[in-house]
């Protein structure tokens, strides 16, 4: 048993170093286990990287995998049957319905219950307690010792919270974050894990639980390696203060060596590279130059930045993505890069996808986004939430019209403008209107056929009918109006209609979309089985049902993968995960996006953080803290490119207001006081 580490600054080879490693190793002792553990959103990356550079391009007895994956396999080996797993959409659901009935004893969240966006921080707030391994007696215990009185009912809150939740899902349910916490159990008895050397590659830290999970492993695996990003000029013991560019890599160095004390495990000589010029900056001095100093007090030489970074300033987001398709043509065109080796980013994707995107399709650029889209607008997601809403407002005029006008309701938006005028003219409102013959006509309204719309208005109440009885019923259940919700669908043929819309949009070429609405019925289909599996025979309210409904709606996001190999990936600094690329373009580089602000809303203030802090119980960073790990963040994603390095703002936004640049325009020209700011319109190549 061992650990060693591979230290290195970024471009310094580590990634490579470590898989040549792993692929040797496996050819020499085939009978050995090589598992290389990676970040989930990077594996299947890191699987075909590996597949390039070894020498047969397969991987017999080397595995890529996650911390999650890890799991399951461990499970599958020694038989660990576990009970279901409770995802987001299914903790905001119990969420939901666990709250509600204690809401008496919550004084201070209780009256927050109704307002929209509470159930998801509430679901973030118990995940985040799950994931760093604080339980209900940690709160209650936090709660006496605290002075704070605010502080005290949150966590007095919380408590209550969480004690429901886990006495809701006990002997039923576990959530994501528990697997790591059975594997830590289940890690010993593996036959395989002491038969494997274990490589952790791309992680900037661990939380408690996983590093638990790693104290485990150095017990039990024939080896640990672990590369961390820092400076080896710096020792890792020295200056470990969070204002350090590489504080979060002398951290991760400290503890695992910490834990390799308490454990026994003998601590090899770390390998570390330091080949200067680095690797990646061969042919790149001034990308060098700029990872040697970025961040850093460091005393910078003249190195020209001319051809390798490039300082862009757009006035809009829409001159901002001509500029950006202008250079990506310059570099296939003129200078031979491929698409698949450029990689765009965005301080603020979803504020600037749709002009990238809509830009790059009438450029001719093939792009792929890397993002998931929430389905809340999805027409099949609105289609049943208006129709609750319908039934529950007993056909009002504004939610029956809503539905109507869903697109999947109505297949003719004319009859549709039609009845709406009919509607509005003789005031139609409640279902038994809606439910009687329409016999009389209005002013002006002698061209009206009245036998249409008595058809249209019998083709709406009819199986609205059906579900207004069933979601009506005295003794009706989750499970009960969850059948009733499906036979709505089946009645307007919703599955048929989605894949009409899906072939639509593949014709027009929006296969982001048209994935979409590929994915949108199997996930709301699985939604509904989470309803019906975790509530069951709960009896609700339908306004009970809609909330549980749309907490669930909430957590889905739906993905794609990219339709070819050559092709632009479009992404953001915390989702994307860029493998080798020679220029990167990042663009929304503008003050309050880059770095960007910590999101708000969270239950527990940066204060309150501070308290924890105190007691010795680690949380996620503080703002303050999290502003100094997103430099380490936007280091290490600066260094990705070994060719050219592009950065742009605008300076004003799509709603026209004033945007300043980022100060990290200001650190660059710290390290290159002659480059100066281009004029986003004057950068050559072809804007269409």
């Amino acid at each position: 048993m061992s650990l060693q580490f591979i230290l290195g600054k970024a471009g310094s080879g580590k990634t490579r170093s470590l898989y040549e490693d792993a692929i040797n190793r496996s050819i020499k002792e085939p009978d050995f286990h090589y598992l290389v553990i990676v970040p989930e959103q990077f594996t299947m990356q890191a699987q075909r990287e590996m597949i390039r550079l070894h020498p047969r391009h397969g991987m017999m007895n080397i595995d890529v995998l996650s911390f999650k994956r890890l799991a399951y396999r461990v499970f599958d080996e020694l038989n660990v049957r576990l009970p279901a797993v409770l995802d987001d959409m299914g903790k905001s659901m119990v969420l939901r319905r666990v709250m509600g009935p204690c809401k008496k004893e919550l004084g201070l969240y209780g009256g927050h219950l109704g307002q929209p966006g509470f159930i998801g921080q509430m679901k973030s707030q118990l995940s985040e307690l799950y994931q760093y391994g604080i339980g209900p007696d940690d709160l209650k215990a936090l709660e006496e010792a605290t002075e704070n009185g605010l502080l005290r009912q949150k966590l007095s809150d919380l408590e209550v919270v969480y004690r429901r939740f886990q006495e809701y899902i006990r002997d039923h349910y576990i959530t994501a974050e528990e697997i790591l916490d059975i594997l830590c159990k289940e890690l010993p008895k593996s036959e395989k894990i002491r038969k494997s050397v274990i490589f952790l590659d791309g992680y900037t830290g661990f939380t408690p639980v996983q590093y638990r999970l790693l104290e485990q492993m150095m017990r039990c695996a024939r080896q640990v390696i672990v590369t961390i990003s820092l400076d080896p000029a710096q020792s890792p013991y020295e200056n470990r203060e969070i204002q350090n560019l590489f504080y979060m890599g002398k951290q991760m160095y400290g503890k695992l060596e910490q834990l390799a004390r308490e454990t026994g495990t003998e601590k090899k000589k770390d390998l570390v590279l330091e080949e200067n010029p680095l690797p990646r900056f061969q042919d790149s001095p001034a990308l060098g130059e700029l990872e040697r100093c970025l961040y850093r007090y460091e005393r910078t030489s003249a190195v020209p930045a001319a051809g390798q970074i490039r300082l862009l300033q757009a006035a809009n987001p829409a001159e901002e993505a001509a500029a950006a398709a202008s250079l990506i043509h310059q570099l296939v065109q003129e200078e031979g890069v491929r698409y698949r080796e450029i990689a765009v980013l965005a301080g603020d994707l979803p504020s600037c996808r749709s002009e990238i995107v809509s830009r790059f399709r009438a450029e001719g650029i093939p792009c792929f986004l890397d993002d998931k889209r929430s389905i809340l607008e999805n027409a099949m997601v609105e289609f049943i939430r208006s129709a609750l809403e319908m039934v529950r407002r007993d056909f009002d005029y504004e939610s029956t019209f809503r539905f109507l006008k869903t697109g999947l309701a109505s297949e003719d938006p004319e009859e549709t403008d039609r009845m709406e005028n009919y509607v509005l003219a003789m005031g139609i409102r409640g279902f038994h209107r809606w439910d009687s013959q329409w016999e009389r006509t209005y002013r002006g309204g002698g061209g009206l056929n009245l036998d249409r719309l008595n058809g249209l208005r019998e083709q709406l109440t009819v199986p609205m009918g059906r579900l207004r009885a069933a979601l009506r019923e005295k003794e009706r259940t989750a499970a009960s109006m969850t059948e009733a919700l499906k036979q709505c669908l089946a009645d307007w043929n919703v599955a048929e209609k989605l894949k009409v819309l899906q072939e639509e949009l593949e014709a027009a070429g929006e296969y982001s979309l048209a994935d979409e609405y590929g994915q949108v019925w199997d996930r709301v289909m699985e939604l509904f089985d989470r309803v019906e599996e975790l509530l069951g025979e709960e009896t609700v309210s339908l306004k009970e049902y809609e909330e549980i409904l749309d907490a669930g709606f909430e957590e889905i996001q739906v993905g794609v993968i990219p339709a070819t190999v050559d092709r632009v990936v479009v992404g953001d600094l915390t989702r994307t995960r860029l493998g080798r690329i020679q220029v990167l373009l990042f663009l929304g580089v503008n003050e309050g996006s880059v770095p960007s602000r910590k999101e708000g809303g969270s239950l527990l203030t940066d204060l309150e953080r501070q308290a924890f802090q105190k007691q010795g119980v680690e949380l996620a960073p503080t703002a303050r803290e999290d502003g100094f790990l997103q430099r380490y963040y936007l280091y290490l994603m600066l260094a990705r490119p070994s060719r050219m390095l592009a950065l742009s703002c605008v300076s004003f936004d799509q709603a026209g207001k004033t945007r300043r640049p980022s100060s990290l325009f200001s650190e660059i020209r710290r390290i290159f006081p002659d480059l100066g700011m281009e004029e986003a319109g004057r950068v050559p190549g072809r804007i269409g």
